[in-house]
C-alpha cells in the first residue's frame, strides 16, 4: 500500500485515468461508427431471424443518422468496457494491501467475463423470446411498426442492463472476502431482495411493459441465488485463511 502519494497526486493520477478511459470510449466508438450498418443488422437480429411480422422504421429526417451515432457510442462502451475496467484497476491497486489487491484482482477481471456473459444471455436468449412475444401479442389484430430508435435502445439498454445485473455474483465475492456479508444473511434477506430486484427490473428496463421487467427480475433471482454459494465459499476461504495465521 503506497502512503507516499498526497491527496492532489491522487486526484491528478484520477484524472489521468478518467481522460484515458474518455479517449479508449472516443476510438472505439470511432472505429464502431464505420461499420455502424453492421451493427444496425446485429442489433436487428434477434428480431429479424425469426421472421417476424414487424417493420422497423424512421418517423424522422434524422432518426436513422442519430440512431447510427446512439449504436455507435454504445458499441464503444462496450468495446472499449475491459479497457475501462484495467484503467479502474490501476488506479486502486495502489491503495490496496496484498489480501486485498487478490481478491479485487479476481473481481476485475472476472467482472468483465460475467458482463460478456450477461450480454450474450440478453442477446441470444432473454430478447428473442420477449420479442416474439411481443410482436405476436395481438396475434396480426395490429399491424406492428416500431421505431428504429426506439428499438436499437430497446435492444441495446437491455444488453448493458443484462451485463451490469450479471456482476452481481462478482460483487457478493468480493464483499464476502471482506467480511461485509454472510451467505447467511443473504438467505434471511431474500424475500426482501425479491422486492428490491422487481423494483429495480421497472428501473433498469427501457420499456414499461412489465414483460420485460418480468425477463430481467427472473434471471436477477436466479443470479442473487448463485451469489449465495458464490458468498459461502468465499467465506470458507477467509476462515481458512485465519486458521493457517
Amino acid at each position: 500500500m503506497d502512503s507516499q502519494l498526497t491527496f492532489w497526486d491522487h486526484i491528478s493520477e484520477l484524472r489521468s485515468r478518467l481522460i484515458r478511459i474518455l479517449l479508449g470510449v472516443v476510438v472505439a466508438s470511432s472505429v464502431a461508427y464505420g461499420f455502424w450498418e453492421k451493427i444496425w443488422a446485429v442489433i436487428a437480429y434477434p428480431l429479424t431471424k425469426q421472421h417476424l411480422k414487424v417493420d422497423l422504421i424512421a418517423t424522422s429526417p434524422m432518426e436513422t443518422l442519430m440512431t447510427s451515432f446512439k449504436m455507435s457510442l454504445i458499441s464503444g462502451v462496450i468495446i472499449s468496457f475491459p479497457w475501462i475496467m484495467w484503467n479502474v484497476w490501476r488506479f486502486l491497486a495502489p491503495g490496496l494491501f496484498a489480501k486485498e489487491k487478490r481478491v479485487f484482482g479476481i473481481a476485475f477481471f472476472s467482472s468483465i467475463i460475467m458482463f460478456a456473459v450477461g450480454a450474450c444471455f440478453a442477446y441470444f436468449a432473454v430478447l428473442p423470446a420477449g420479442l416474439a412475444f411481443l410482436a405476436t401479442y395481438t396475434k396480426g389484430a395490429i399491424t406492428q411498426n416500431w421505431r428504429q430508435g426506439d428499438f436499437a435502445s430497446f435492444i441495446s439498454q437491455f444488453m448493458l442492463a443484462f451485463g451490469v445485473i450479471f456482476e452481481l455474483p462478482v460483487a457478493a465475492y468480493v464483499m464476502a472476502s471482506m467480511g461485509l456479508i454472510t451467505a447467511g444473511g443473504m438467505w434471511r434477506f431474500f424475500r426482501y431482495a425479491i422486492i428490491i430486484i422487481f423494483t429495480v427490473a421497472a428501473i433498469l428496463t427501457p420499456g414499461p411493459d412489465p414483460v420485460s421487467q418480468v425477463m430481467m427480475a427472473v434471471p436477477l433471482c436466479v443470479l442473487y441465488i448463485l451469489s449465495i454459494g458464490i458468498c459461502a465459499l468465499a467465506q470458507k476461504k477467509v476462515e481458512k485463511a485465519e486458521e493457517a495465521v
